[in-house]
């Protein structure tokens, strides 16, 4: 069924509409063509919506598998994360301790491996740095590191806990 006989049968369109003519930039054109290329363009659009709507569709499945991914990485990381943090301490207590030191850089190469890095701890930075304790020493700097802080792919997930001096 075209579009002018859909119209006459809502009761929407004369019986003469064949003989109306729109005159558009100079032209003449009739009322099925007019109509014709109105469905044709609402067709188009109707395409449009819905390929974009894929489009967004596609992105949030992207986006919510790559955020699967992430927490699943960092809860099945966190156990060896506490580990390095248990050789950070064991390294920072014994002067030399040349077994302790080999596992903690085999551990890092593997951390690193997997795109986890350490969060520097030599300068304070407010939004890299939780607080657990401020010291009065005259000087504002890191006094000392509770726990080690840990990025994923650039992404901090475990933030390091240090004694801050004021």
């Amino acid at each position: 069924m075209n579009t002018i006989n859909f119209l006459r049968e809502k009761g929407l369109l004369a019986e003469d509409c064949e003989t109306f003519k729109i005159i558009k930039d100079d032209n003449e054109i009739s009322l099925n063509e007019l109509l014709d290329d109105f469905a044709e363009k609402k067709g188009h659009d109707s395409y449009l919506r819905l390929y974009a709507e894929f489009d967004n569709y596609k992105k949030r499945v992207n986006k919510e598998k790559e955020d699967l991914i992430f927490n699943t990485k960092v809860k099945m990381l966190q156990s060896v994360l506490d580990m390095d943090n248990d050789l950070y301490f064991a390294l920072k207590s014994s002067a030399d301790d040349s077994g302790v030191r080999l596992i903690a850089q085999k551990l890092e190469s593997f951390l690193k491996s997997q795109g986890v890095e350490s969060i520097q701890t030599e300068t304070y930075d407010e939004d890299l740095h939780e607080v657990i304790s401020v010291m009065e020493v005259g000087e504002s700097k890191i006094i000392d590191v509770a726990s080690k802080g840990y990025t994923l792919n650039g992404k901090p997930f475990r933030y390091p806990k240090i004694v801050l001096g004021k």
